[in-house]
């Protein structure tokens, strides 16, 4: 036999009256998280959207890494691997060992 804090009422009324703030409470619940999620997918799209125009805007004034300006939509402009001439992206060095850590 199950062992109820408060027993289920025995009033056919209050047992109908029960159920149907039970679904008005399940409806509640359900349209509020239906609320957040909308609140938190438009913050989302927020966020992405701020994201989206900075990240245009850099690649516009040509400060993100790989893009010149006048490049094509979603294009960067690279040398042909087989050319000579020098490119901004590639910068060539020589350098020479100071000193090495020996870890034995």
């Amino acid at each position: 036999m199950p062992y109820y804090i408060s027993p289920p009422p025995m009033n056919p009324l209050s047992r109908i009256l029960a159920a149907i703030l039970a679904v008005l409470a399940l409806v509640g619940a359900f349209f509020f998280g239906i609320f957040v999620l909308a609140f938190a997918a438009g913050i989302g799209l927020v966020a992405w959207l701020i994201f989206s125009v900075r990240l245009w805007w850099l690649r516009k004034k040509g400060v993100v890494p790989g893009t010149r300006r006048g490049a094509a939509h979603g294009q960067t402009q690279r040398p042909d691997p087989g050319s000579t001439q020098s490119s901004e992206d590639i910068i060539d060095v020589e350098y020479t060992v100071v000193s090495r850590r020996d870890e034995d």
